[in-house]
This record gives structure tokens, C-alpha cells and sequence, in this order.
């Protein structure tokens, strides 16, 4: 397989691509010190311990870097061989027992580049899932040919198979399952905003203190009686992984690694314990990993969910302003219309001068409204903003009765507006109260037809709460339209976008107050605003 194909792009990955050498023999001293480490409890002076991390960085190392390094993996092998067990790398055991495990552990990585080949990092249960199985299935392969192939040179009993597999196996997995993830994700450089905010959270380093303090609790203990506290640590690890996800995870699977490490050389000949330990470790690894896991596509839905909010706050604003501008538009061009017939009709007057100024007056105050509604209601949407001044209810409600006028005549339909007290003034951003009043003036219009009367009633509810209520005779919501109708995109109009009351509720509750609709004793919609 070339090593040129691309992958999953990580900052050691262009590193390896930029300087080869430097990431190669950093590889071969990180791999050589970390078999010294791990090189504990083996068979038959053979690298086949209860924990092998080395053969993850093998795994890591050809991902990355391609079938042209497998030969130089090679020789790493026989160096760590000669410097850890002081075995000469030209035997037949080391040469043979090497070329086996490179090619099972390239096996191995290049698996993983052909399945995650477009998984950009280790944040979905299906890749988690994938990289298990092929991991969990390539250590039980290199764990059956290598003790094999020493079975078969003569370096190991037949009567070891099943002991010399079994750690092999339980080494090698454990290796992966504590040395890859932290390394896949550590070099994910999207995460490196997660990693600061952990570093920084002095609630990490209360679990790190926590995990440790621990740790060193069980293993003070005799030996015979650490397995039975083993499992205090599992709440540590879930909780370091359920705040921190799998940063959080992968560092809390080394945390509880390296101590047991230490911990096994002073167990002597209680192997069987320390092979129970490691089992109840993978335990421990794999619930951190699932959790982070969780919490990470917990953490992507929320994103996505944030990314969808801020789509539909983009439409509603949209929405709202092609709803809110159709009626400055349509004045616009009835009094540009006018203009051309006054200009075509006669030749110029005084009279006719004096109209044609009122007209374009008129132009120029609802160009300047529909520049405010475009101002006002982006800043709302965007970030609640209002402009709030105190008003005379008498000339807002003036006002916004007035624009509409034209339209009521023409459609024979009465408009009245009735005082039922003398309120003077109101703390309301002047836009955006007219707007939801607007609209529900165009409803009532929208529902009555020729000979009908709608009526604003202005006056004071309960508490202290300026009420202003449209009347109008059209039919009563149906029952299950009652719940729905202030629901942003429901429309009974065919060619209605069901943003009109939507907004309207929006704003009013922006000042502190509510619209709501009544059907007894008359058929209104009601505004509500602290007065």
C-alpha cells in the first residue's frame, strides 16, 4: 500500500511528511523506552507481557507513515530487542519473530487506513466500533501466529500456547486500547480548544488528584485485597470522561495504566492477580472510552442543534422582513403611481404641486419605515435588541391605524378605534410595537370582508396593564388551530407564511408583556404591555 494516500490529516502526519527522520528516530527512542518500560512479566525471555503499548506505537507509526517505513520498523525491533532483552537481533527468533510481528502489526494499520480513511477523528461509536473490532482481532491474529512461530521454532512448549496467547493477546489489546485513542485524539488539532479548557479547569486537576489518591490507596493494600477496591476507580474515570470527553477519557486510561505498572513489579509471583488487574483495567478503559464517547456526540448534537436554531432564526428574519416590508412596498408603489398620474393628468398647478409634494412626502416616510423595520427587527433577532423610548399610546395607535386606512377603505371594510380610558404614554421600542400591532390589524382585515366593522379597543386590563385589543367579525380559530396559530410558520392562507402573529408575540413578550386570543364574548386578539 502507497504511502502517499491520503488520511486523516493530524499535525504528526504533516510533520512525518515534512521531516521524515526526526519523526522516525523520535519513533524509535519513544518505542525503545516505552518496551523497557512495559517489559514486565515475560515468557520465556520472548516480548510476550500482560501489557504491550510498543505495539501500538508500531500501529500509529505505519498509519501514518505508510509501508515505506515497515522496514524501519524493523530495525527498531531488533534494537529494543538488544538493548531491553539483550538479545543479538541476528538470531533466528529475533529475525523471524520480527518480520512476523511487522507485517501482523502493518496488517493492523493499514486496515485501519482503508476504514477510517474519511473519519477525520475518533468521534462517532461506528468508528469507535471499527477500530475496536479491527484492533481486538488483529491482537488475537499477532498473538496466534507469533506464539505460533515460536512454538514451531522450538522457543516455546507446546503446552504454553494457551497461557503465551492469552497475555499475548490481553497485552497487545490492552496496549491499543490505552496508547491509540490518546494519541488519535491528542493529535486531532480541532481539539485543541478542548484541551486548553481542561488544562485550565481546576476541576481536571481535582480529578487527577482524586484518581491518584486513589490509586495509591488500592495498591497500599495487600495484594490479595486490591481487586476488591479496584472498583472505586471506575467512578473517577467515568466522571473524568463525562466532563471532558474523550480528552478527558484517553488521559484517565494512562492515568491508571502507568501506576499499575509499578504496582505489578512488586506483586512477585502473584501473576494470576496481576492478569485479573489488567482484565478489570481494559474494563476500565473501554467504559471511559464509551462515555467519552457519549458525551462527545452529545456535544456535536448540541452544536448541530445550535447550527440549526441560528438557520431558523436566519429564515424567521427573513421571513419576517418579507412580511413586515410587503406593506411599505405595496404603499410605495400605489403612491408612485399616483405621482405618475398627477405628473400625466394636467399640466403643472398649485393645487396639483401641493399634491404631488404630499405624495412623495408620503414616499419618503415609508422608504424611512421600511429602512427602520429592516434595522429594527435584525437587531432583535440577532440579539434581542430594542430601542425603548416612552410613547403616546394615542399617537402610536393613531399612526399605525392610519397606514392601514387606505386599505380598509378599499376593501369596505370599517375601521374604529375606541378609548375606553386616556392612557398617555408607554415604554416600547416604537418599530416594533407598530409592527406587531400591524399585523394584527392586517389579520382582521384578511378575515373580514365587505360591510364588516374591526375595532381597536385601547384601555387598561387588571394590574396595571395597558390592554389593546382588534376586534374584527371574521370566524372564529377552529379549536385546534387555537394552540398552533402563534407557532412560527403556521398558516391557514394559501399563500401565508404564518409569521405575522408569530412575531408579534415575540416582540410584545420582548417588552415584558403577552398577546393572547380570546373567542368570548367577542373574537379579539389582545396586547398586553406593563404601563
Amino acid at each position: 500500500m502507497s504511502s502517499n494516500r491520503e488520511l486523516p490529516m493530524s499535525s504528526w502526519h504533516q510533520s512525518l511528511r515534512q521531516h521524515p527522520l526526526v519523526i522516525a528516530l523520535f519513533f524509535t527512542m519513544a518505542f525503545v523506552g516505552v518496551d523497557h518500560f512495559s517489559y514486565v512479566e515475560p515468557i520465556g525471555h520472548l516480548n510476550i507481557t500482560p501489557w504491550n503499548p510498543p505495539a501500538a506505537l508500531e500501529v500509529v507509526f505505519l498509519y501514518w507513515g505508510g509501508s515505506f517505513w515497515m522496514a524501519w520498523v524493523y530495525l527498531t525491533l531488533g534494537l529494543s530487542d538488544f538493548v531491553v532483552r539483550g538479545t543479538s537481533p541476528l538470531t533466528p527468533t529475533v529475525l523471524i519473530g520480527n518480520a512476523m510481528l511487522v507485517i501482523c502489526y502493518s496488517t493492523i494499520a493499514f486496515t485501519l487506513r482503508h476504514l477510517l480513511a474519511k473519519a477525520v477523528s475518533i468521534n462517532q461509536r461506528l468508528v469507535m466500533l471499527r477500530l475496536g473490532v479491527v484492533l481486538v482481532c488483529g491482537a488475537a491474529l499477532t498473538a496466534w501466529a507469533y506464539v505460533g512461530l515460536q512454538i514451531v521454532i522450538g522457543n516455546l512448549p507446546p503446552s504454553e500456547m494457551w497461557r503465551a496467547t492469552h497475555r499475548f493477546f490481553i497485552g497487545d489489546v490492552l496496549g491499543f486500547v490505552v496508547v491509540l485513542p490518546l494519541i488519535y485524539v491528542a493529535t486531532d488539532k480541532r481539539r485543541r480548544r478542548q484541551y486548553r479548557d481542561m488544562w485550565s479547569s481546576g476541576l481536571f486537576w481535582g480529578l487527577v488528584v482524586a484518581l491518584f489518591t486513589c490509586m495509591a490507596f488500592i495498591f497500599s493494600l495487600p495484594v490479595a485485597s486490591q481487586m476488591k477496591y479496584v472498583f472505586t476507580l471506575f467512578f473517577g474515570v467515568g466522571l473524568m470522561a463525562a466532563t471532558f470527553s474523550l480528552p478527558g477519557a484517553t488521559l484517565a486510561a494512562v492515568m491508571i495504566q502507568v501506576p499499575l505498572v509499578y504496582a505489578s513489579m512488586a506483586m512477585g509471583n502473584e501473576l494470576s492477580l496481576l492478569m485479573d488487574m489488567q482484565l478489570v483495567m481494559l474494563a476500565l478503559a473501554l467504559t471511559g472510552l464509551m462515555i467519552g464517547m457519549v458525551v462527545d456526540e452529545r456535544m456535536q448534537a448540541e452544536q448541530k442543534l445550535r447550527d440549526s436554531l441560528q438557520l431558523v432564526a436566519a429564515g424567521e428574519l427573513a421571513g419576517s422582513l418579507a412580511h413586515e416590508l410587503h406593506q411599505p412596498l405595496s404603499a410605495l408603489r400605489s403612491y408612485a403611481d399616483s405621482a405618475m398620474l398627477m405628473m400625466n393628468a394636467h399640466a403643472p398647478s398649485v393645487q396639483s404641486s401641493a399634491a404631488m409634494s404630499d405624495v412623495l412626502q408620503k414616499i419618503v416616510k415609508e422608504t424611512v419605515r421600511a429602512s427602520q423595520i429592516v434595522k429594527s427587527l435584525r437587531e432583535y433577532f440577532i440579539g434581542g435588541g430594542s430601542h425603548l423610548q416612552w410613547h403616546g399610546v394615542k399617537q402610536l395607535v393613531h399612526d399605525c391605524s392610519t397606514r392601514f386606512s387606505t386599505a380598509f377603505a378599499s376593501s369596505g371594510v370599517t375601521l374604529e378605534t375606541h378609548f375606553l380610558a386616556h392612557p398617555e404614554k408607554v415604554l416600547v421600542d416604537e418599530v416594533q410595537f407598530s409592527t406587531a400591532l400591524g399585523n394584527l390589524l392586517k389579520n382582521a382585515l384578511e378575515t373580514s370582508v365587505s360591510g364588516m366593522h374591526v375595532r381597536i379597543e385601547v384601555g387598561y386590563a387588571q394590574m396595571n396593564q395597558l390592554s389593546i385589543k382588534v376586534f374584527d367579525q371574521g370566524p372564529a380559530l377552529a379549536p385546534d388551530a387555537i394552540d398552533q396559530v402563534f407557532r412560527p410558520f403556521y398558516s391557514h392562507k394559501p399563500d401565508g407564511l404564518g409569521l405575522g402573529l408569530s412575531v408579534s408575540k415575540s416582540l410584545i413578550e420582548n417588552h415584558g408583556g403577552m398577546l393572547k386570543y380570546h373567542e368570548q364574548p367577542d373574537k379579539c386578539f389582545e396586547i398586553r404591555l406593563p404601563a
